[in-house]
């Protein structure tokens, strides 16, 4: 069933940030407590819902901690790309409609920017994944202590 529901394999790496950020949510002013609340209900019915790969998530994260925050950080990388074809229309849309026109210009800048960045390293990787690949998972591991 994990395959078919979940698709991201960091699972754990996810909802710790996704808790810090709610933790980070419940200290910035200015916000209600019902929607703190309704955010944190909501942070907590995933937590349920996904409990089980939580679980095994976070015992493989406890016997490889390091292959998980690479593969968290690789993950990541192919999320925000694909997102992008959620992002762009959503955001060509916000900006059609944005009243201040300095905001529509810096959030397009924005986006074409960060849509560069994503094509130049997922190029980069295309070109060159066996060695960076093999820099992540191998050289890099024996520098760090303890990471396996």
């Amino acid at each position: 069933m994990t395959n078919e529901v979940l698709m991201i394999k960091s699972i754990f790496l996810f909802f710790s940030v996704w808790g810090i950020t709610i933790l980070l949510l419940w200290f910035r002013p200015r916000i209600e407590l019902f929607w703190k609340l309704i955010a944190t209900l909501i942070f907590i019915f995933y937590v349920w819902f996904f409990f089980n790969e939580l679980t095994a998530a976070f015992t493989s994260f406890k016997a490889g901690w390091y292959i998980s925050f690479v593969e968290f950080f690789k993950e990541l990388l192919i999320i925000a790309f694909a997102g992008m074809f959620v992002i762009w229309p959503l955001a060509l849309i916000i900006i059609f409609y944005k009243a201040n026109d300095t905001g529509a210009e810096k959030m397009l800048r924005f986006l074409c920017l960060l849509t560069i960045t994503l094509w130049i390293i997922f190029i980069i990787y295309f070109f060159f994944n066996q060695g960076i690949e093999k820099f992540f998972y191998e050289n890099l591991k024996k520098m760090i202590p303890k990471a396996g």
